[in-house]
């Protein structure tokens, strides 16, 4: 069982944490999984691709940005933009959009050859979009709102909660197959759509220009008042400010370098942090044999969480489809595995609960394994983490160096979209005043 640590100060209107909801629902491995449109490309016999937070002042009309990204307001030194942000995810594009918003120069510099991190979606494989990262919204649907920012701006994006009628499937060896009812459970799932579709329906219209792709930043100097970014090629990017949004386990590596090194506090919670990598893997069967979520003796545990679930509950579509779900340690197994070979697990592990009906009505799979992404290499922060790594994560350095993101908070949960989007939302207001 998984137990939440509240923080007493926690908004009342904000749901609990993944970690109380996970453990009342008993269905703890549904967490917001780990994170643009892939070019994945599924085959029949097997494929991988490789507290409440403060209000953000309202945004002012003087300042607007020039063409080039820089606000006449902001920037008086030439080559130096107002803000640059490393990383073109969930956190990245929420943070220009806001600062946009605001009038505020901004730039995205991003690794990868497109956006949307950790929320990749891939639009291919069956008649409805797959969420091959962050899939599920655990908090209000006011948060799709709170993340646009713009109450002339229409919310299209619709999201649901699960039937408490749903089928919740619990297996072991000992008692073999039960099915429950799922009763209550708060995570909203989008409708016909994905987090990727929601940004880019309402988001990246007005940033897309801001994004440059394949620009490893690799180090961040901030000697002084203008924060000098270095990326792989050598090109050195100026700026006052400086939004990090990069994940932890690129922190971890070592893989951006900075100057004078962090503070010992952050270096130590990064040291110290504890990140699951995870897998997603997604079946299509000719029929639907299986239980909205189902699973095992050990789909719970401090190291990590599994689990498989319906992936086309919520969308307009007769194609079955059967999500696995797995993080931390629990992943591992599948991880190690590729091609038939995963493929194979899987079927066999469906079998043993399904009596065999998973290996007759296979169509194809699709693999997405996190741990092994470039720029990315992680999951997300473990749901068992001490809440002080995360509020030391999200310390800025001075006025001139930021974090947001999913682990960069001073919330009382993390690793979700909508955490990355409190977790923004604050240092936006730290920049902004």
């Amino acid at each position: 069982m998984i137990i939440n640590r509240v923080s007493t100060e926690r908004d009342p209107a904000r749901p609990r944490s993944r970690r109380w909801f996970l453990g009342l629902a008993g269905s703890s491995a549904i967490a917001a999984a780990c994170g643009g449109r892939t070019g994945s490309t599924p085959e029949s016999e097997s494929e991988s691709t490789s507290g409440s937070a403060p209000e953000t002042p309202a945004p002012t009309t003087s300042g607007e940005a020039d063409s080039d990204g820089s606000a006449g307001s902001e920037t008086d030194l030439p080559g130096v933009d107002d803000v640059i942000i490393v990383g073109a995810g969930a956190a990245g594009m929420t943070a220009a959009h806001l600062l946009v918003r605001h009038g505020r120069g901004v730039r995205i510099l991003e690794a990868a050859s497109t956006h949307g991190g950790r929320i990749r979606a891939e639009f291919d494989f069956v008649d409805f979009p797959v969420s091959l990262g962050g899939e599920w919204l655990i908090a209000p649907e006011s948060e799709l709102a709170d993340i646009v920012s713009d109450p002339a701006v229409p919310i299209t994006a619709s999201v649901e909660r699960y039937d408490p009628a749903s089928s919740s499937g619990y297996h072991d060896d000992d008692v073999g197959l039960v099915i429950e009812p799922l009763g209550e459970f708060d995570y909203l799932n989008f409708v016909d759509g994905s987090w990727l579709d929601f940004f880019d329906d309402h988001i990246v219209e007005g940033i897309a220009d801001r994004m440059t792709f394949d620009t490893e930043i690799v180090e961040i100097d901030w000697t002084d008042s203008v924060v000098r970014l270095s990326d792989a090629s050598g090109d050195v990017h100026r700026s006052r400010h400086a939004i990090v949004t990069a994940p932890l386990a690129v922190l971890q590596r070592g893989d951006i370098r900075f100057v004078p090194p962090l503070p010992d506090d952050t270096q130590s919670a990064i040291d110290a942090a504890v990140v699951w990598g995870g897998i997603k893997v997604f079946v299509e069967f000719t029929e639907r044999f299986y239980p909205t979520f189902l699973e095992f003796a050990d789909s719970d545990t401090r190291t990590g969480q599994r689990t498989y679930y319906d992936a086309a509950a919520h969308h307009d579509t007769d194609t079955a489809v059967l999500g696995l779900f797995a993080v931390g340690t629990a992943a591992e197994p599948y991880q190690a595995l590729s091609g038939d070979a995963l493929r194979d697990h899987v079927l066999a592990e469906l079998d043993d609960v399904f009596d065999g009906a998973a290996s007759r009505t296979y169509v194809r799979h699709v693999v997405q394994d996190w741990s092994a992404e470039p720029f990315i290499g992680q999951a997300y922060l473990n749901d068992h983490e001490d809440p002080a790594i995360p509020r030391a994560l999200a310390t800025p350095l001075g006025d001139r160096v930021f974090f947001a993101g999913d682990a960069y908070t001073s919330h009382d949960d993390w690793g979700g979209v909508d955490d990355a989007a409190q977790s923004t939302r604050d240092t936006v207001a730290r920049i902004v005043g």
